[in-house]
């Protein structure tokens, strides 16, 4: 990293920090400041971290906490949002600096596992995080859907938390990096609702549920329909939430909606319907121990399984606590992780975030230049991610 020299101090932002953050925002991003923007910026303080060069506020960023779900185990996560530098303050590695100290931060608090969503892409890759595939933005005809016989649904008009989060919560465990929805910066199921200017829909069915809103594009055309979020934790409740959203044909002629690469809908018509790229979400691991401890020998559906002991060694310049070689020991509960002297495979720190988020195969994490060495050790990380794939919901993007 470019040097700023020692007059650089790393703290957290305090209240009387609000003003200079506003001002950095303001020259980072072209955002302008307000009254109603200023409380919601001061109740930010408090996980936010600035690089001060005297009394200049040069840099900043954002670490939410959150929950997430990994290989289906819920584990705590540190995430990175709003990065920015003062246009004066750029090329002197402040926003590394920032990056690794919010690395630190986590390794101390037990954290393993680092997101953010990424400005550019090549940005963080230099600094050990890896971008992933979590899922397609279809927009496509409704008369495309399955639609098949209405089932019953209950409208739900207040207390989302408390009518959907059971059943939410059914379905993400099947997702590596879904947002748990128990601790965060913000309630996501106050705002489902609260679009300003957009009418929110919420309906309840057996073992699924939509929350969607009617939006019109123009004057020339009829309404969109908009899937803000969606679950389903059986094959039954996928096929009832499809007729749900089928039903309103006629009402509007397309619907937005955002799915898993791995949903039959993906399969079908990405390759006709897909709107945009999602934006991409980055993964890094911020401690091997901690991600990896807590990740257990068991298949899918929960069944224990036998791995052998993998010894590997870690490539991670940017954070050389994750450096060298690791033991790792996997349990039907947990893996013991701990330091060892040799190992016959290197793996690049975002390869071994490939692994163990079960974005990519083992074959595909070669072939790209992160690993090298036994395949056998390469394979037992794989394992270990226990048949997830990476997804996250628009609407719990940070």
């Amino acid at each position: 990293m470019k040097g700023a020299g020692r007059d650089v101090i790393v703290r957290r932002l305090v209240d009387d920090d609000v003003e200079r953050y506003l001002e950095l925002r303001d020259v980072s991003f072209g955002y302008p400041g307000g009254d109603d923007i200023r409380a919601e910026i001061a109740g930010r303080m408090a996980t936010t971290w600035g690089a001060f060069r005297g009394d200049a506020l040069a840099a900043s960023l954002a670490d939410p906490r959150f929950e997430v779900y990994v290989a289906g185990v819920r584990v705590p996560m540190a995430g990175v949002a709003a990065v920015q530098t003062a246009p004066e303050h750029r090329r002197l590695g402040l926003a590394a600096r920032l990056l690794r100290h919010a690395l630190e931060i986590a390794r101390d608090d037990g954290i393993g596992w680092s997101l953010l969503y990424p400005f550019d892409p090549r940005f963080y890759t230099r600094y050990g995080w890896q971008g992933l595939s979590t899922g397609v933005t279809l927009e496509m005809p409704l008369e495309r859907l399955a639609g098949g016989a209405l089932a019953d649904a209950t409208r739900v008009t207040s207390d989302l938390r408390g009518a959907f989060q059971a059943l939410y919560a059914r379905c993400a465990v099947g997702w590596t990096f879904a947002n748990a929805r128990t601790i965060g910066p913000w309630d996501v199921w106050e705002d489902l609702l609260a679009e300003p200017g957009q009418q929110g829909l919420a309906y309840r069915l057996d073992d699924a549920y939509v929350v969607l809103q009617h939006h019109y594009e123009d004057d020339q055309h009829g309404p969109v329909l908009r899937v803000r979020d969606h679950a389903h934790a059986s094959a039954s409740g996928r096929r009832a939430l499809l007729a749900l959203l089928a039903s309103f044909a006629g009402q509007s002629s397309k619907i937005v909606i955002d799915v898993p690469a791995t949903d039959p809908l993906a399969w079908d018509w990405s390759g006709w319907y897909a709107k945009h790229a999602r934006k991409t979400l980055m993964a890094r691991v911020a401690d091997v121990p901690s991600a990896i401890a807590r990740l257990r020998a068991r298949t899918s559906t929960g069944e224990r399984i036998d791995l052998d002991p993998c010894t590997v060694t870690i490539r991670d310049a940017f954070a050389p606590w994750n450096e060298g070689s690791w033991r790792v020991t996997p349990g039907p509960d947990r893996c013991v992780v701990a330091r060892s002297d040799r190992a016959i495979t290197t793996l690049d720190v975002r390869g071994l975030a490939l692994l163990l988020s079960g974005a990519v195969t083992p074959r595909t994490v070669i072939l790209a230049g992160l690993a090298e060495g036994d395949h056998a050790a390469l394979d037992t990380l794989a394992t270990l991610a226990a048949g997830r794939t990476p997804y996250q919901a628009p609407v719990d993007a940070f």
